[in-house]
């Protein structure tokens, strides 16, 4: 049997690295009580598997841990497991559901094909984004300069890009997007960002960094996004 655990990371964790989430997140399982199924071999480790990595400086709503479960003495349920662990996780790590499924089930990282986030743009005029968001919209192609570790590249992000909003709030604006991210398409929200910056004809080095959030990982059914813990 595996849990799948979805859990927020707050504003307060939001530069905790993934690699000391992974050990917050082992630390609470091993504080909950909760049979945890390990590896084999000299050196045992929890069999855990996360959605996706979360960039530092990222906070989220909807980050999702498989555990794999070993065999309980005594029965299991999944609002069990829940209370257990937000019994022993920090407030900024707390978590929002809890499912389980047979050994069977497809690893998360299989079926996830999309994130949504929420970016805050303290500065931004509302209106030049709506704006640029609405011409991005109604383009069949958007070229963009894509930089990773080993090389650059022109690629097309607009069929990368499934749902795009912009509403002013004081201060500046908000945008809400989801993105394609899986292992043959994925895009960032700062490249979208610059993109919608140059479209406005400022300079995207020049504006102040936004703040990103990210508010839930997806899976496609039936061509519909859907909650990735919901397939």
């Amino acid at each position: 049997m595996k849990m799948l655990l979805a859990f927020r990371k707050g504003e307060a964790l939001r530069h905790l690295g993934h690699l000391d989430l992974q050990r917050a997140m082992q630390r609470a399982l091993r504080r909950s009580g909760l049979p945890v199924r390990y590896s084999q071999g000299f050196h045992p480790h929890m069999l855990t598997a996360f959605a996706s990595a979360l960039a530092v400086g990222v906070s989220s709503d909807g980050e999702i841990v498989e555990v794999a479960l070993a065999d309980a003495s005594a029965p299991i349920d999944a609002d069990g497991c829940l209370a257990r662990m937000n019994a022993v996780l920090p407030e900024a790590l707390r978590a929002t559901r809890a499912v389980l499924v047979e050994d069977a089930h497809p690893a998360l990282m299989g079926l996830l094909k999309q994130a949504g986030y929420t970016a805050w743009l303290p500065g931004a005029d509302a209106a030049l984004l709506t704006a640029a968001a609405q011409a991005f919209l109604a383009e069949g192609e958007v070229m963009a300069l894509r930089v990773s570790k080993r090389k650059e590249a022109l690629v097309n992000i607009r069929p990368m890009v499934h749902a795009l909003t912009v509403a002013a709030e004081e201060g500046g604006a908000r945008l809400e997007m989801r993105l394609s991210l899986e292992e043959t398409a994925t895009l960032k929200p700062d490249l979208l960002l610059c993109t919608l910056w140059r479209r406005t004809g400022l300079n995207p080095e020049a504006m102040p960094a936004p703040r990103l959030r990210r508010t839930g990982l997806f899976g496609v059914r039936d061509g519909q996004a859907v909650p990735l813990i919901s397939l």
